[in-house]
């Protein structure tokens, strides 16, 4: 794999170890490290949690043919938390880098944006603009925001996503772990509905999913997408 995927998971991890004790979920070997037909694929899985995180998921993952390599981070906190749910997925081809860069909101309201997107954006000010045509499908509209990365990219660009995701997880972990559970029941209720349309979506309209399943099984690729990734 990778050795430049390798090294930004482990910044994430190592970063994320600075805010949070990560007590690993032990997961079964068969969708831990999941065998695929031919052996055309190389996939580690990983769960974590720890105090305010419900799950932190993360995998590696590398197809021959064609050359692919990815990582993906996704950090749930629990519902009692009022914190966006964290996703970084990074997909290196030979001349190509696909990036997602998102904090997932569950309120829209003024002072939440000033507290969680606001200052990812000043952030990512701080980057060229990673422009290129609008590929963002239809299900993930509604978790769009004016901080999110989303695209396809030269590969010269990967050095940039890489760094700008660390950063807003640096942001993200220190509020976080300034965030103090939610009292009112009515943003409780909201929260957990948010979560729930969130784990929904990721189970039913991920397309890669389906692209897995091509390859390790439709039964085990649902078991990690349900088991695993959310």
């Amino acid at each position: 794999m990778s050795d430049s995927l390798n090294k930004v998971l482990d910044d994430m991890l190592n970063t994320t170890r600075e805010h949070i004790t990560l007590d690993p979920i032990e997961l079964e070997p068969e969708i831990a490290r999941p065998k695929s037909f031919l052996k055309v694929l190389d996939a580690e899985h990983f769960n974590w949690t720890g105090e305010p995180l419900r799950k932190l998921f993360a995998m590696r993952f590398r197809v021959k043919l064609p050359p692919l390599d990815q990582m993906n981070v996704i950090y749930y906190p629990k519902v009692e938390y009022p914190a966006p749910i964290f996703i970084f997925f990074c997909l290196l081809t030979k001349r190509k880098v696909i990036g997602h860069l998102n904090v997932n909101c569950p309120f829209d309201d003024t002072e939440y944006r000033e507290q969680w997107v606001t200052p990812l954006q000043s952030i990512l000010g701080e980057f060229d603009e990673f422009s290129c045509a609008d590929r963002y499908p239809e299900w993930m509209k509604k978790y769009r925001n004016d901080s999110t990365i989303y695209g396809m990219f030269t590969r010269d660009r990967f050095d940039d996503l890489a760094v700008c995701a660390r950063r807003y997880l640096s942001y993200y972990l220190t509020r976080l772990k300034a965030t103090q559970p939610e009292k009112d029941p009515r943003r409780l209720a909201r929260i957990e509905t948010f979560h729930a349309g969130f784990i929904d979506d990721i189970r039913t309209q991920d397309k890669a999913q389906a692209m897995t399943a091509r390859m390790i099984g439709k039964n085990t690729a649902k078991r990690i997408f349900y088991e695993v990734t959310t």
